[in-house]
């Protein structure tokens, strides 16, 4: 008779299932098994390791139990010893020797010698764990029974039982279980899709229905230009004259952007703390805008530097806008030096005027964002910067 074999889970609700005892979680979020266990689910577990003999395990899960089992006492002594005789296989490509008793390490051919060793004389395998190598197993089709214990506990981060990517497997559910401390275990085998259920075709979207769904999900997208600004060397400047004069010089630059982002028909979105994010609807203007502030804001001693970029943006009800559009610009505007204006290729090409000249800055990979972006420094021509920005009402001499 084939020997069955086991996968064993513990799994929070968002389908998290690493550390669950106390081994080390990156966040520092274990131990959230330990504090639901219970006689209920202790007396399930057990009645499921008298039929094991045999387990199955990554390395990692391995590495965890070879630490503690071998050493293990007071209440976990009898659970101890029933591990330290069972037979241990541990699939790995790096593990040269085993560290632990009764252990036999399996190579690269592991499916063909698990699917050898459950044809062996002997108990059920079990698997804990080890979700790489519970992937694994579903992709050959070695899995009998899955029994996931679903605890009703939210981690919010760690290693998911079931990796993205994976094939669909259609599961029957034999049996369930709840527990008293909210502990709901799942029992499982592999099935087939039930007989008489609608075919995936039925469920196969018109033109008509996708055409409404995008018209739905395009409602507030809007093109637009996206300005970022920010001050140089800021934190310095703030050191240098205190935090109440700080406050004064930056209620005076909001002023003067909010006269230049009007005057230029924009819309100041939201201060960045120590600079803005403004929309525009044309690129033209946003550059005039970055201009003007750049020689307004200079008779306050604050020097700035902008990045540009048209595209697509999604309003939100709040009035900010999100989009790879807004995420562009301030790549932008990171590679904007001091005093200078940065802008995109699109930029470039939709802005007129005869006194708007681009220098090119050469492809860069924008963090976060696809492909190569051509970039370009914007001036204005040679005698025209100064008296272009004068013309601000916002300039004033002080």
């Amino acid at each position: 008779m084939t020997r069955r074999l086991i996968v064993q889970e513990f799994m929070a609700l968002d389908g998290v299932m690493q550390a669950p005892g106390f081994e080390e979680h990156p966040d520092g979020k274990q131990g959230w098994v330990m504090r639901r266990q219970s006689e209920e689910t202790g007396r399930f577990i057990g009645e499921v390791f008298e039929t094991v003999d045999t387990f199955l395990l990554g390395k990692t899960t391995y590495l965890i139990w070879a630490a503690f089992w071998p050493t293990a006492t007071g209440d976990a002594a009898p659970l101890a010893k029933v591990m330290n005789a069972n037979k241990k296989y541990v699939v790995s490509s790096t593990l040269l020797e085993p560290l632990w008793e009764n252990t036999e390490v399996l190579g690269t051919d592991w499916p063909e010698r698990v699917a050898a060793i459950k044809e062996e004389d002997g108990g059920d395998i079990l698997v804990s764990g080890s979700a790489d190598l519970v992937n694994g197993l579903m992709q050959h089709r070695l899995i009998d029974e899955y029994q996931i214990f679903v605890f009703p506990v939210v981690v919010g981060s760690g290693k998911h039982l079931f990796r993205e990517g994976i094939d669909v497997y259609p599961l029957r559910l034999v049996k369930s279980q709840a527990f008293d401390t909210g502990v709901v275990v799942l029992v499982y085998e592999p099935g087939d899709e039930p007989a008489g259920m609608p075919t995936i075709e039925e469920y196969v979207w018109t033109d008509e229905q996708v055409r409404s769904l995008h018209a739905a999900e395009d409602v507030n997208r809007v093109l637009a230009t996206v300005l970022f600004t920010d001050i140089i060397g800021s934190s310095e400047r703030a050191a240098s004259i205190g935090d109440k004069r700080w406050r004064v010089l930056l209620e005076r630059h909001d002023e003067i952007v909010a006269a230049e982002v009007a005057r230029w028909h924009g819309q100041v979105v939201k201060s960045t703390g120590d600079g803005i994010l403004a929309t525009f609807d044309t690129p033209t203007r946003a550059l005039r805008c970055a201009f003007g502030l750049t020689v307004g804001l200079a008779a306050l001693d604050l020097r700035i530097r902008a990045g540009i970029h048209t595209g697509e943006v999604e309003v939100q009800k709040d009035g900010d806008v999100r989009g790879i559009a807004v995420h562009i610009a301030s790549r932008a505007l990171a590679e904007a030096g001091d005093g200078r204006v940065v802008v995109t290729r699109t930029v470039r090409d939709l802005a007129t005027g005869a006194d708007l000249a681009f220098e090119p800055m050469g492809s860069v990979s924008l963090r976060g964002i696809p492909g190569e972006w051509e970039l370009f420094e914007a001036r204005l021509n040679r005698g025209q910067s100064v008296a272009s920005a004068r013309q601000s009402p916002s300039f004033q001499e002080e």
